[in-house]
């Protein structure tokens, strides 16, 4: 009898001991609710604070928007942003309107332009996209007025705590005239694409520029071959004035003892591919002939320009047979500078004429 009690207790005990695993496995999934419910809470509540930020947001850089244009018009001039709109939830933060118009009476100057679009990243608001649809149509006092197209313009800009820190410029397929009936619309220039950025560099400011498949037309005879015209320059002290220190001087006033180096200026004749990059504007041979200049420059207090230059020239038959082409006039001209190029300078080792 006590071996069966203690066999009995003892099954007891294990039928007791069996039972309390399926009592912990209800508690685990209660909890396991109940921190999903809670998390489901929490991503509700941060998801509708991020809501009211951006549009928080939104209306004050819509509210700047309004005080800029009302800024314009007090100082006489006209600025509309047709149905201006702040938009880009959830990530992007930005202004767009369906037409813009700047009209400055004391500047005889006017412009009309397409939609308007910006744009910024809230985890990079430092950097702004805009975009601008054409035509665009400028008229000013010192110009006949134009009409500007494109395929595309975009611009960029990145600022930081002195202020603007760089900006790029985009254009696809630009094509300018003079304002004219659609019918009668002549381009007097088109380019496969153009582009202009700047960056500040230290105390520097670099500056560089490209314009792929280039072309002008004269209105009448042949028409001018296409060019690339490519350039890299550093301005010397000149990092604020993407500040604004330079608004409101003349040329004459901001160049005013100032140095810096050209790394590359170049013009060459274009295949109209436009497959040559901006870093490019500086090593350039010119495969189709052209030419680039290159060197260190300084400008003195009343403006004079001084440097030590060297100019590449390549393939100055090439050229001069483009040139004789569009302007039979100055065949024999082109022929004979052709002719002595080669005897100025020395060679480098893409073959080119260099002069200093």
């Amino acid at each position: 009898r006590h071996l069966i009690d203690r066999e009995t207790g003892a099954a007891r005990r294990t039928r007791v001991s069996e039972g309390k695993p399926m009592a912990s496995r209800e508690r685990p999934a209660r909890g396991y609710s109940r921190r999903f419910a809670w998390l489901a809470i929490a991503i509700v509540a941060v998801i509708g604070l991020y809501t009211a930020g951006w549009f928080y947001m939104a209306s004050l850089l819509d509210a700047e928007a309004g005080k800029a244009i009302a800024r314009i018009e007090r100082d006489g001039g006209v600025a509309l942003c047709a149905n201006r709109e702040a938009r880009g939830y959830p990530f992007r933060i930005g202004v767009s309107c369906e037409a813009v118009t700047v009209d400055a009476p004391a500047d005889e100057f006017r412009m009309n332009g397409g939609a308007f679009r910006s744009a910024a990243q809230l985890y990079r608001p430092n950097r702004l996209v805009t975009e601008l649809d054409g035509p665009v149509i400028i008229d000013a006092a010192a110009a006949p007025p134009l009409d500007l197209r494109w395929d595309l313009l975009q611009a960029s800009v990145s600022a930081w705590t002195e202020g603007l820190d760089r900006f790029s410029v985009h254009v696809d397929r630009p094509s300018f005239a003079t304002v004219a009936p659609a019918a009668s619309r002549k381009p007097f220039f088109e380019a496969v694409s153009g582009e202009v950025h700047g960056r500040r560099r230290d105390n520097d400011l670099d500056l560089a520029l490209r314009t792929m498949g280039g072309h002008l037309s004269r209105g009448s005879g042949a028409d001018l071959p296409p060019f690339d015209v490519l350039a890299d320059i550093t301005i010397d002290g000149a990092a604020d004035w993407l500040s604004g220190a330079a608004a409101g001087q003349s040329a004459r006033e901001l160049f005013a003892g100032r140095s810096g180096t050209l790394r590359g200026l170049s013009l060459n004749l274009s295949d109209g591919g436009g497959e040559t990059g901006v870093g490019e504007a500086g090593s350039g041979a010119g495969q189709n002939g052209g030419a680039e200049l290159t060197g260190d420059f300084a400008f003195s207090e009343d403006g004079r320009l001084s440097g030590a230059f060297d100019l590449a020239l390549s393939r100055p038959d090439d050229v001069a047979q483009s040139v004789s082409t569009a302007i039979p006039e100055l065949a024999d001209t082109a022929r004979q500078i052709a002719s002595v190029i080669p005897y100025l300078g020395r060679q480098d080792e893409a073959g080119r004429t260099v002069i200093r």
